[in-house]
């Protein structure tokens, strides 16, 4: 479970992209998120999501944010890293 005290946000006006990290940044592989309309940062490694990205935030936080602009992300604290079959030796698949 990650603490929001421990999540670091940032949001890039000049390419509209908010970035969100659970905790300190650390290398990870973006998978897309087709139903939030996100990119979701994953730990190739682990699975484990460290992340997420909004791109065109300004259009998505329009469509997506209360009344009162706030907005929530559900996300599983473990993510499918498409191409890498369950079971598969880790260092199988390489990194983006």
């Amino acid at each position: 479970m990650k603490i929001a005290s421990e999540s670091i946000s940032h949001y890039d006006a000049e390419a509209d992209v908010y970035h969100a990290s659970y905790g300190p940044p650390i290398p990870a592989v973006s998978v897309p998120d087709e139903e939030r309309e996100l990119l979701v940062r994953v730990d190739p490694a682990t699975g484990q999501v460290v992340g997420f990205s909004i791109p065109n935030f300004k259009e998505w936080h329009a469509a997506n944010a209360d009344e009162d602009g706030g907005f929530e992300i559900d996300l599983p604290s473990i993510w499918p890293i498409p191409g890498r079959e369950e079971g598969a030796e880790e260092g199988s698949q390489g990194a983006d």
